[in-house]
């Protein structure tokens, strides 16, 4: 199992060529050791959950160590850590998992409400206090997740004009939705995240599927869902799209665009006709 430190003073650390150099900032430490952060080869990053806590671990300013699992072979050390978090013998490990201390946790979304409950500080949390605006935000990940997600393997996974017309169609309805709900329940004070100005939640766990449709999509089946949604005037949601792959964290985490292109490879069915 590989293993990188990432120290308090920002050094920049080896990665393989592609759209987004990742850099670990400087940050105060916060813990007596730093967290131990696992994710997946072949390149950090490449798994999209992951990449939410490693832009938790970012935007928190939190010190960790990142080890890597190698997929088609994980070692013992780490099933045996995953299965002890999770008290399934039979379970397949999966990332992230972290290791804060004594403190051992796994699933996504999990680990990034851990993380920000216990290094958040005020004024730099990504869930909010209020709870209208709590519930506002987790709704948003879940209407995005509902709308978006699965009309992007739908867009991969068609065959033929047609069907691919209908998923496109799909993708576009619900950049619809999404567009008038941030327009409802957001706010565009000061800025074009979920809460205007404020990144939150919303955006730590959305983006890495929304980089992944903007460079798998385009590539593979000639959709692109920004140009898409400006041609239909989803001025809101243009405008939350920019701003969240714009984002430092975003472009500091997460595996190339070639990497995501061939790894969705896997997904897409080509064109018949």
């Amino acid at each position: 199992m590989q293993r990188l430190d990432h120290s308090t003073s920002g050094r920049l650390l080896s990665h393989k060529p592609g759209n987004h150099p990742w850099r670990i900032s400087s940050a105060r430490m916060t813990t007596a050791s730093p967290i131990v952060f696992y994710d997946l080869l072949p390149e950090p990053g490449v798994c999209p959950y992951a990449q939410r806590a490693w832009i938790a671990l970012v935007e928190l300013g939190v010190p960790f160590t990142t080890k890597f699992v190698d997929k088609a072979n994980k070692s013992e050390e780490f099933l045996s850590l995953y299965r002890g978090i999770v008290q399934d013998p039979a379970g397949r490990g999966t990332v992230p998992t972290i290791v804060d201390g004594e403190y051992k946790l796994t699933e996504s979304a999990v680990v990034v409400e851990y993380l920000d409950k216990k290094y958040g500080k005020p004024g730099k949390t990504l869930l909010p206090d209020d709870p209208e605006e709590f519930g506002k935000v987790k709704l948003f990940v879940d209407t995005f997740t509902s709308q978006l997600v699965s009309a992007n393997f739908k867009i991969l996974r068609a065959d033929s004009r047609e069907s691919l017309a209908e998923a496109t169609a799909a993708m576009d309805a619900g950049a619809k939705v999404l567009n008038d709900f941030i327009k409802v329940n957001g706010s565009s004070e000061g800025g074009d995240f979920f809460l205007g100005s404020r990144y939150s939640f919303a955006e730590t766990m959305t983006t890495p599927f929304l980089r992944r449709m903007m460079a798998a999509i385009p590539a593979l089946k000639e959709y692109n869902l920004l140009e898409s949604s400006k041609a239909k005037g989803l001025h809101r949601f243009v405008a939350w799209i920019e701003a969240s792959l714009s984002r430092p964290s975003n472009q500091k985490t997460g595996c190339s665009d070639q990497q995501i292109v061939e790894g969705f490879k896997t997904f897409n069915t080509p064109l018949k006709d």
